[in-house]
């Protein structure tokens, strides 16, 4: 097993041309995603920036890649595109400059579908034509399950925004969509990523109990680089607490439920750290595998503060 006790960070921003590597400064980040056709963003401040980078970064950065995790186990976590700076001071003598960025953030905006295709066409036939409008912005293939490909009687028109074509096309096919590492993503709705699936246990750095909500099973944990939006993840179901939930607004069987042996779906997972302070933790929210995902969610009612 890793040990998790050697703390390992890597922030490297830059553009096509020229990159900077920030790791050794002090660094704070909250990467945040979920499996409901949002972006995976990123929140990053880091202090004491010379003030030649700093203009850098305002004026001519465009991406940035974070990874992080502990010696032997670090992993990216997060790439994609800058879409704000900000400079400021936290005291009188340390300076900071935020960065904020979201992965796919072009694509997502300006990614537009403007096409006809013939009848006879199928469920793949719009993906594809989906896939072509965003790759010019980057976006290449990701995971995609087996589609229901029942030929269309009619001819279609599309014009808008691929956004909203791959939204319909995930919701026909019961699945989510969404963005990571540039990679377009299809996840059935009771479905995973496929993938290695971890432990997650006091032995593997599990904190406290995982706690079910109306909204999903929480879990915390130490900083886990392996853990993303859409993984299956296996727990102990000895180690959740059972608690009997009620709701004015839910009837109980809407309730995410345990699985008999342990398996759960995360689709929503925030990563934490400062790298000279004490947060250093994976956070999320899932539902068992055979169970049912709730239809709405909002991670910051469903992940406690402190754990």
């Amino acid at each position: 097993m890793t040990q998790q006790y050697l703390r390992a960070c890597s922030l490297i921003v830059g553009n096509q041309t020229q990159a900077f590597d920030l790791s050794d400064l002090h660094i704070r980040f909250e990467v945040k995603n979920a499996t409901v056709q949002t972006l995976k963003t990123l929140e990053a401040r880091v202090f004491n920036v010379s003030d030649d980078l700093a203009k850098l970064i305002q004026n001519e950065f465009t991406s940035v890649k974070l990874s992080a995790g502990y010696q032997g186990n670090i992993a990216q976590i997060f790439t994609g595109e800058i879409t704000m700076v900000r400079r400021g001071k936290e005291s009188a003598t340390d300076t900071f400059i935020d960065i904020q960025a979201q992965d796919g953030d072009k694509a997502f905006g300006w990614a537009t579908s403007s096409w006809t295709i013939d009848k006879g066409y199928s469920a793949d036939d719009i993906y594809q034509r989906c896939l072509k409008d965003l790759s010019a912005f980057g976006v290449t293939a990701g995971y995609k399950p087996d589609f229901t490909n029942n030929p269309a009687p009619d001819a279609k028109t599309v014009h808008g925004q691929t956004r909203d074509v791959l939204r319909t096309l995930a919701d026909q096919q019961n699945c989510t969509w969404s963005i990571e590492d540039g990679k377009l993503n299809f996840v059935p709705i009771k479905g995973y990523l496929p993938g290695a699936v971890p432990q997650i246990n006091a032995a593997s750095g599990m904190i406290g109990t995982p706690q079910q909500t109306i909204g999903g099973l929480v879990v915390k944990m130490l900083l886990n680089p392996a853990i993303k939006a859409g993984s299956k993840i296996q727990l102990n179901d000895s180690d959740i607490a059972s608690l009997t939930l009620t709701s004015k607004y839910q009837k109980a069987e809407v309730v995410p439920s345990f699985d008999a042996d342990g398996f759960y779906r995360t689709f929503q997972v925030v990563h934490a750290g400062d790298t000279r302070g004490n947060t250093w933790y994976t956070d999320c929210v899932c539902a068992a595998v055979d169970g049912t995902a709730p239809l709405t969610s909002n991670f910051n009612e469903q992940v406690p503060e402190n754990g």
